[in-house]
This record gives structure tokens, sequence and C-alpha cells, in this order.
């Protein structure tokens, strides 16, 4: 079962913050918040040409995948996967235990400079997430039941007064 804590306006602003600084910094296209089992939690930059949800679960399982594939050899440090392309390359770098951290990038751009200002980022968002996780213990959300479409707008709450 997918769950994932509720998140308020503070927590998409601390998001927004991190994804944006990491967008300016790398140079990268775009990045995206999701959560392991595929679903888009949020996007940071120009998605223009991209279907951002589709991507968000191929990405994913392809992590998923290869981090099992990892598991076969006895390799516990998976942390991240690179996939490099004719145009664009796409990092993925492990958040916590149920999110990752997809970013875009055009390949002129260095897998090593992505990695160097995705790590920071990633912690930045963990620890976000656990303060969401924090603030309502066992409030997360089966995100199983939900139409992938309608993800964030399940997971944001109002602050109340």
């Amino acid at each position: 079962m997918a769950q994932f804590p509720p998140l308020e306006q503070d927590d998409l602003d601390h998001l927004n913050t991190v994804m944006s600084d990491l967008l300016r910094k790398s140079e990268a296209h775009i990045a995206l918040l999701v959560e392991k089992a595929g679903y888009l939690i949020h996007q940071c930059g120009s998605q223009d040409a991209m279907d951002t949800t589709t991507f968000a679960t191929l990405g994913s399982n392809a992590y998923n995948a290869v981090q099992f594939m990892a598991s076969l050899v006895n390799e516990s440090n998976f942390t991240s996967m690179y996939q490099q392309g004719e145009n664009f390359s796409t990092l993925m770098v492990n958040v916590d235990d149920n999110s990752l951290l997809v970013i875009v990038f055009p390949t002129h751009l260095t897998v090593g400079s992505m990695k160097y200002y995705a790590a920071p980022a990633a912690r930045s968002i963990a620890q976000r997430i656990q303060h969401a996780s924090d603030r309502s213990p066992g409030a997360g959300i089966d995100l199983s039941d939900i139409d992938p479409k309608d993800v964030q707008s399940a997971l944001f709450q109002k602050k109340l007064p």
C-alpha cells in the first residue's frame, strides 16, 4: 500500500523553493518528486513537451527494477540511477524509503554536476517529508485508490487557522 503524509501549503512552498533552486543551480530542465509506487507528488520546471504523470510512473518502475537487480547481487548501497540520452538525460535520486527525485537535463551537462546539486536537495526534501509525517503521525494517504492525475490535490491540505 502506497502511503504518503498529507502536505500543507508550507510543505509545498518548501518543495518549490528547493526544487527551483536545484534547477537554477544545475541548469536542469525539470525536477519531479515521485512516490516510489509511481505517483507524481510535485513538479518544478519546464514540462511543456512531457507527460510528467506517465514519466513519473515509468521512472519509478525503472528505478525499482534496477534497485531490485542490485539487491540480487547483494548491493545494498543503491542511491541513484542515470540514463544518458542523445539530447536529454535523466538522474533519479533516492530521497527516502518512499520517494525519488527525478531530474531531466540536457546531455551537455554532466551527471556529476547533477549529483552534486541533487544530493542536498534530496536531503532537504526528505527532511520536509519527515516533518509532514511527524506533524500527522499515522495520517498517511493511500495513493493506490487515487487517480494518478489527482494525487497532488489529495496530498495537499489547507492549513487550518
